[in-house]
C-alpha cells in the first residue's frame, strides 16, 4: 500500500480534525501550518483537533506549535496519536487526546463528563514560567512580562498582566477572562487574539467575553 502524503480535513462538531501523514514533526509543522496560511477565513478562530499519526512529537516541539498556532488565531482542543511519547507530551498542555460526542477514525470509549476543574495559584510566578491548567484559573499575583499562562477555562489575573495569557482553550462558550491590572501583555481567549482599547487599559479591572463569536471587552467596575 502506497503510504499517505497529503494533509486531510475533516468536520467533526465544533471545529474540525485535521489528520497528518506520518512524516517528521517538522515536517508534519510545516505541512499544518502552510495549509492554515493558505486557508486563512477558513481556520481564523477556529478550533483544531490533529491526529499525529505515529509521529513522535516532544514537549519542546510541541510548545512551539502552541505558539504557531496562537500567532494563527487558532486554539488546539486535542491531540490524537499512536505515539506514547506524543500523547505524554500532549498532556503535559492538557490537551486530551480523544474528542468526546465525534465520530474519529479510531474507536474510542465514551466516559462520563468530569467536573470542571478550578486552580488556585497564590505564588508570584516565576520571570519566565509556563503555566498550564486543565480547567479555570485563579492566579493572585502578577503574571510577569515573559511568563505565559495557558488554561482550558476561564482566567482571573489578580494583578498586573504583563505577559501572555491563554484561555478558553477548550472552546467552551462561556469562558471568560478577568484582569486586575492590564499592562503590557497578550491575550487571547479560545485562540483569538483580544484588543484591549486604549482606555480600558487604565483601569482597574477589565471582564473579556465572547458572545456569538464576537468579543467583548469592558471594565469590571472594581474600585
Amino acid at each position: 500500500m502506497q503510504k499517505r502524503t497529503e494533509l486531510l480535513v475533516r468536520g467533526i462538531r465544533g471545529g474540525v480534525l485535521v489528520v497528518l501523514p506520518d512524516l517528521p514533526w517538522y515536517q508534519q509543522r510545516d505541512m499544518l501550518i502552510s495549509r492554515i496560511q493558505s486557508q486563512e477565513r477558513f481556520f481564523k478562530g477556529g478550533r483544531i483537533a490533529l491526529d499525529l499519526g505515529q509521529t513522535e512529537w516532544s514537549e519542546a516541539n510541541l510548545d512551539k506549535l502552541l505558539r504557531d498556532l496562537a500567532d494563527e488565531g487558532i486554539c488546539l482542543r486535542a491531540v490524537l496519536s499512536s505515539s506514547d511519547v506524543t500523547l505524554e507530551s500532549a498532556r503535559a498542555f492538557g490537551l486530551p487526546s480523544k474528542i468526546e460526542g465525534d465520530e474519529l477514525p479510531r474507536p474510542m470509549k465514551a466516559e462520563p463528563e468530569s467536573a470542571e476543574r478550578f486552580v488556585w495559584v497564590d505564588r508570584p510566578l516565576d520571570a519566565a514560567e509556563k503555566l498550564v491548567v486543565d480547567g479555570s484559573l485563579t492566579l493572585l499575583s502578577d503574571l510577569p512580562e515573559k511568563a505565559e499562562v495557558i488554561c482550558s477555562g476561564s482566567a482571573l489575573i489578580w494583578g498586573w498582566l504583563d505577559g501572555m495569557l491563554r484561555a478558553g482553550c477548550s472552546g467552551a462558550p462561556e469562558s471568560s477572562i478577568r484582569v486586575l491590572r492590564m499592562g503590557s501583555g497578550t491575550i487571547f481567549l479560545g485562540g483569538e487574539r483580544v484588543e484591549i482599547p486604549r482606555k480600558l487599559r487604565k483601569e482597574k479591572g477589565i471582564m473579556i467575553t465572547k458572545i456569538d463569536g464576537a468579543i467583548h471587552v469592558v471594565a469590571s467596575g472594581i474600585k
